[in-house]
């Protein structure tokens, strides 16, 4: 018999965790409908390189859902810990009392999918079972028993699901940007930039992405042919662009981002750049004469060919990531310079300052500079403004993240933030940006904090999802059902979230606690149907 454990999906497993006496034994999973239940399976003392085979037989139940996803679970290294506020800890520094465990360490996060040529990596073997529950399913008990078998071994465990009347509204209202490399799309898989072999991974990464119901997509300029023709005259070909924006529109996402217009050579720096990418000349003063002279070609041929599409109302445009307090003199022009061509056009923008009044519609502050600038941010929404917020490498500590050696369950209460705070949206720039050197499974030498630059892997045949962005996905779903409930209950909406979360660095990150008010929200939600 395998000695197996039931784990939460809000948690994280390690390649020495070590299956206790005690442990659960049963699947017991709550789900609203138009959702998911998932769990962790810690398996120990299994045969090497043995085939692993699950599947899922039904008792009699009120409810009857299909097989669910089988998935092997694969560990990825940690080599540094996350700093106190930022980065990376420092040598002889300790990250003791606010992350999961000391690095060097070794956690499940990769999610592969079950084939039949799957076979055991060691003698831990770690499995992510979700089961997909249609919003037309018919609330009430469902169970069974999951059979695992590894070589010659074998066992049986019984599942329970409640499958609530809540249900999670197919249209998001929470808007979700992860930011993506192109090139590392084709660079990962050894196929050529834009061949029909980088269309494919284009299209399965987009997949990924909407599985965790990320809503927006930005067209970054790589995707933008750019040909100077004369001095100072250039023209724009469209065609990549177009394909991305049709191929993901067709997959469910909602939100197109203009790509970064400009951008500063110097972090701290004052001055704005357009980065020469169409015949390797130095890069162009954005507010000078060859700046502007670019950007008034550009951008009017920009909405030129989105109004084609009938896509300029679904646009956010960014201008240049991150101005700070040095480069808001120059940020404010090139704003203006934008604006100009683009009238109507929703910028969106991650901030530096508060000292962007009218040059930003939509700001994103990290979630740490927006606590502590609450009541600026405030004030600029009460004057029309939008409000999102993003993490980086920035913030550590006890600040919800969503890094490798932080609380898996940080990842899931990203959103709960997002209803706390009614902020609008989220961003993230680190889909796929492990350096082209590293390995994404197994990274060295690091310079931003552990999982900060990458939430997918290479597969044999494509990406492969994450234990995170699956936290993430549950955490977008509970943003919806906490909105169905203020909408009946606000009292009782804000009650469950502030027994969870206190504020973006204080939060009750015990697993259990955290299925006991998930379960009172789905209850609720199902008494106020």
């Amino acid at each position: 018999m395998i000695k197996y454990e039931i784990f939460s999906m809000n948690e994280w497993l390690y390649t020495d965790s070590v299956v206790s006496d005690g442990g659960a034994g049963t699947i017991k999973l709550n789900s609203a409908r138009g959702s998911y239940a998932a769990c962790q399976i810690l398996l120990n003392d299994v045969a090497l390189e043995a085939p692993i085979r699950c599947s899922f037989i039904h008792s009699t139940s009120t409810v009857f859902l299909g097989q669910p996803e089988f998935n092997q679970l694969i560990d990825i290294f940690v080599e540094k810990n996350t700093g106190p506020i930022s980065f990376c800890v420092q040598d002889g520094e300790s990250a003791e009392g606010y992350t999961t465990r000391q690095a060097p360490f070794r956690v499940y996060e990769a999610i592969q999918p079950l084939t039949e040529e799957t076979v055991s990596r060691a003698t831990t073997e770690a499995l992510y079972v979700c089961w997909e529950i249609p919003a037309d399913a018919a609330p009430g008990k469902f169970s069974g028993e999951l059979s695992i078998t590894i070589g010659e071994d074998n066992c049986l465990i019984p599942v329970e699901v409640d499958v609530f009347e809540a249900v999670v509204p197919a249209k998001e209202t929470l808007a979700v940007t992860n930011w993506f490399s192109l090139p590392n799309m084709a660079k990962r898989y050894n196929v050529e930039l834009w061949s029909e072999g980088h269309w494919a991974m284009i299209e399965k990464y987009g997949r990924i992405m909407r599985r965790a119901r990320q809503t927006h997509f930005w067209v970054p300029m790589d995707a933008i042919q750019v040909s100077l023709v004369g001095e100072d005259q250039y023209t724009f070909n469209f065609e990549r662009a177009e394909r991305l924006i049709r191929l993901y529109l067709g997959l469910g996402f909602t939100g197109i981002e203009g790509g970064l217009v400009a951008g500063r050579k110097d972090f701290w720096g004052s001055e704005f750049h357009i980065f020469n990418t169409w015949n390797g000349g130095e890069a162009l003063k954005a507010i000078a004469a060859e700046g502007y002279a670019y950007l008034s070609q550009f951008l009017p041929a920009w909405r030129e060919f989105l109004e084609h599409n009938c896509w300029l109302d679904i646009l956010v445009q960014h201008v240049a990531d991150e101005p700070t307090e040095n480069s808001v003199t120059e940020y404010r022009i090139l704003s203006g310079i934008v604006r100009k061509f683009m009238p109507g056009v929703p910028l969106l923008e991650a901030v530096e300052t508060v000292d962007l009044a009218g040059a930003v519609d939509i700001l994103v502050p990290k979630n740490i500079f927006y606590q502590e600038n609450q009541e600026q941010f405030e004030k600029l929404r009460s004057l029309g403004d939008k409000l999102w917020y993003y993490t980086c490498c920035i913030p550590g500590g006890k600040w919800l993240n969503r890094l490798w050696d932080m609380p898996l369950i940080r990842s899931r209460y990203l959103h709960w933030g997002n209803y706390k705070y009614d902020l609008e949206g989220f961003l993230h720039w680190g889909l796929n940006h492990c350096d082209d050197d590293k390995d994404p499974l197994n990274q060295t030498d690091l310079f931003f904090p552990p999982g900060d630059t990458h939430c997918t892997y290479p597969g044999a045949n494509g990406p492969l999802s994450s234990m995170r962005l699956e936290a993430m996905r549950a955490g977008c779903e509970d943003y919806e059902l906490l909105k169905q409930l203020a909408a009946k209950n606000k009292a009782l909406a804000d009650e469950l979230t502030a027994s969870c979360l206190t504020s973006f660095n204080e939060a009750n990150e015990d697993t259990v606690h955290f299925a006991e008010v998930h379960r009172k929200l789905l209850a609720a939600l199902s008494e106020e149907a």
